[in-house]
């Protein structure tokens, strides 16, 4: 068992994993989640309220955080997968922190996502809908039968997808190469698909405009870890 809120057991983790396996870790995979934590009619400034936002997104910021220090230190290709929701993209009424925390993620993804494209470290995540399984029941499992439930199997599927990611024409590349770095992959009742990077002009614009920011960040993130 792990606290993913705690930074020092989430950096444990490898070394456990090398302990047990005799080898450093390649893939992280981010999936801990939990539902509302509280609610506006019974909110208070007390352990516990804010729960969602702490699993959901710090605790999942903290493991790209670990890993890509892990990759760096270790100077070798890594593939974090972080995990959204269609919650990611549209509203949540009665789940406001839930939603609040699955948009983060994407903002995680792409940032990271982008920042280390020219590497060979990917940052991607994979966005179901609602996935058949215990957590969506109640009212929740009407909404989610009429939209169309998402098999397991398929969203093991589109990890899938993400960790073999094929090379053009079946070559052998380095990592940086790859199609599916910094991508949202969404998962729904009907396929999965790989959403567009920019969805106007504009952001990709910004993102051309931060380009020489981001190799002098890279190049101090190095040099911090020595490599």
């Amino acid at each position: 068992m792990c606290d993913v809120t705690d930074w020092s057991l989430q950096e444990a983790l490898y070394d456990v994993a090398a302990k047990q396996f005799g080898k450093t870790v390649d893939i992280v995979i981010i999936v801990a989640g939990i539902l509302e934590s509280s609610d506006l009619l019974n909110d208070a400034e007390q352990d516990g309220s804010y729960r969602t936002l702490e699993v959901n997104l710090a605790a999942a910021a903290k493991a790209t955080r670990t890993a890509v220090q892990h990759f760096i230190k270790n100077d070798k290709p890594g593939l974090v997968i972080h995990t959204s929701s269609i919650y990611g993209f549209c509203g949540a009424p009665l789940a406001p922190l839930y939603a609040a925390s699955k948009h983060g993620i994407l903002g995680l993804v792409k940032s990271y996502g982008t920042l280390f494209r020219s590497t060979n470290i990917r940052v991607n995540a994979v966005a179901p809908h609602f996935v058949d399984t215990p957590m969506v029941s109640g009212p929740s499992k009407d909404v989610a039968t009429a939209l169309g439930m998402v098999p397991m199997s398929r969203c093991v599927s589109a990890y899938m997808h993400v960790i073999e990611d094929e090379t053009l024409n079946g070559k052998k590349k380095l990592m940086a190469m790859y199609d599916v770095v910094g991508d949202i992959i969404t998962v729904t009742a009907q396929g999965m698909r790989i959403e567009p990077r920019y969805s106007d002009p504009l952001y990709e614009k910004l993102d051309e405009l931060c380009s020489h920011r981001k190799a002098y960040i890279l190049d101090e993130i190095k040099r911090r870890f020595n490599v």
